[in-house]
């Protein structure tokens, strides 16, 4: 998508396309995954997946580990502790 094609708000700021909860639906089932397979499901940026997983990562409902120099990975933990 073309970044004149978006939607701004009152304030001029783009509107928000993608959910949080767009991304968690990502996460079907216990499987690690990257920002760039989050990205590429939900045909966002991988800035926009980013943003999206990490504010589900402080809400609780994903957790996050760093596996390498910059690699992180993302997953629905079995349950909320």
């Amino acid at each position: 998508m073309d970044d004149d094609d978006r939607d701004r708000n009152d304030q001029g700021r783009y509107t928000e396309t993608v959910r949080p909860d767009d991304a968690l639906a990502v996460f079907t089932d216990h499987e690690p995954r990257t920002t760039n397979e989050v990205a590429d499901a939900l045909d966002v940026s991988r800035r926009t997946a980013l943003n999206k997983v990490t504010e589900l990562v402080e809400r609780g409902d994903l957790r996050r580990k760093k596996v390498g120099g910059r690699a992180v990975v993302f997953w629905k933990p079995a349950s909320k502790e």
